[in-house]
């Protein structure tokens, strides 16, 4: 260790010690079981766990993702706001998939081609074969049938009118298009799709989340998810969809099985696997590279167009509430462990709501430390998100947006109504099948 080295690990050692930052002597954010770190100038942030579990090779990348994406995630936080969403990260992707749907429609059409006029039967075999990877490699449009299932709700008008409503004044405050379809489900998330051949725009809101935030973060939240529909996000993803598949389809046809596999094969087939090895491993190796760079650079786009949605959220019920959105998401999985079935029936709405808002209540104090530790747990390249704590920076050094659109008690209390019904279902799910939910 060089001169340099030792001193600073004497200095860190003095500090710990002493709970002061060496570079702005500010105190140090401590939370369990982490690494203490300086809230003001972000000394030791960067102080990543272990990685184990894993050789020598992987734990080097996963070393070096995390810095490099801690470093991206930090100067990301501090840029100006991007209205093109990475409009040049874009267009490079754009130009990729360009280049592979043509690829891919041409290999359909000579396997087409192969197929009516090969003649003897190989050719048209092998112009089936042409033809079946063309129809492997085309894009996915999506469908609107797998939001239907089991634990997913299609809330028409007449089911929620408050909550339609509110859909279409955000909409209208961010100059956003009304989704056309409107889902509930169990999961602790909310998302826009655009699917299908008729393009049907559908909103999902999980239900955890419905629980969980109060009136004015849930506009917040309306605001973050048509925020996408406003640029058209959707459409970007597709449009981007051959680049950032392609490769990694490619190399999960060729990669070789595992060797515990073949074991007890006979010698022909040994050999066969290890000319398999040496070929197709590496062209695996190498189409893997191509995939997760690619990966890198769309993910670098989505977390600029993610900090877009926010503005979206900011626009329609103001900074304060897009900005305790961003704090409640850290605390999530502390509110999914109050979703339980020992509430009374008919209360379940009610009971989780209070019981997650006492949560919310006493963890405040810790809000901001958790908030930017994110930015350490967060850090990846692959991150389509930036992390909460990243975003929660970004917005909040934008100009201070007023609320535009507020929630009034009556029509919080119709709309906590509205969707305790949702609860409800929940409820009985969790008790008719305790197994899977405890689970």
């Amino acid at each position: 260790m060089t001169a340099v080295g030792w001193a600073l690990k004497i200095i860190f050692v003095s500090i710990t010690t002493a709970d002061v930052c060496p570079l702005c002597a500010g105190a140090l954010t401590t939370l369990p079981e982490q690494e203490p770190w300086c809230g003001a100038c972000e000394w030791n942030l960067d102080a990543f766990p272990p990685v184990e579990d894993a050789g020598w090779y992987s734990r080097r990348i996963i070393e070096r993702d995390r810095r490099a994406g801690f470093r991206a995630h930090r100067e990301l936080a501090t840029s100006e706001p991007d209205e093109n969403g990475g409009r040049t990260a874009y267009r490079i992707l754009l130009l990729i998939s360009g280049l592979l749907v043509l690829g891919n429609l041409g290999l359909a059409g000579y396997g087409l081609y192969l197929v009516i006029w090969g003649d003897p039967l190989f050719p048209k075999m092998f112009g089936l074969m042409l033809a079946g990877l063309a129809w492997v490699f085309r894009p996915r449009i999506g469908s609107f049938k797998r939001f239907l299932s089991e634990d997913t709700y299609l809330v028409e008008r007449t089911d929620a009118p408050v909550l339609h409503r509110l859909i279409e004044l955000v909409a209208a405050e961010i100059g956003a298009p009304v989704p056309d379809r409107l889902m509930i489900d169990y999961a602790g998330n909310a998302s826009v799709a655009v699917v299908g051949f008729r393009r049907t725009s559908v909103l999902t809101l999980g239900l955890p989340l419905l629980v969980a935030l109060r009136p004015q973060e849930l506009v917040a939240l309306i605001g973050h998810e048509l925020g996408h529909l406003k640029h058209e996000d959707s459409a970007r993803a597709l449009l981007i969809q051959p680049a950032t598949t392609t490769f990694g389809r490619l190399a999960e046809m060729v990669r070789p099985p595992a060797e515990e596999d073949v074991v007890g094969a006979g010698d022909p087939a040994i050999v066969v696997y290890r000319l398999w090895q040496a070929v197709g491993g590496t062209l695996a190796l190498l189409l893997s590279a191509a995939h997760i760079r690619i990966g890198v650079v769309a993910a670098d786009g989505n977390r600029r167009v993610e900090l877009r949605a926010d503005a979206m959220a900011a626009r329609a019920a103001g900074s304060e509430a897009a900005l305790s959105i961003l704090d409640a998401l850290t605390q999530m999985g502390m509110f999914f462990e109050h979703i339980q079935p020992w509430v009374p029936k008919g209360e379940a709405g009610p009971a989780w709501r209070r019981l997650i808002h006492a949560v919310r209540e006493r963890e405040q104090p810790d809000g901001p430390a958790r908030l930017q530790l994110t930015a350490r747990t967060g850090a990846t390249l692959l991150a389509s998100h930036p992390p909460a704590g990243r975003r929660h920076q970004w917005l909040a050094a934008r100009p201070p947006q007023p609320a535009h659109l507020v929630v009034d008690p009556a029509t919080a209390a119709r709309l906590d109504r509205e969707i305790d019904r949702y609860a409800e279902a929940l409820h009985r799910a969790m008790i008719d099948h305790p197994m899977f939910w405890n689970g």
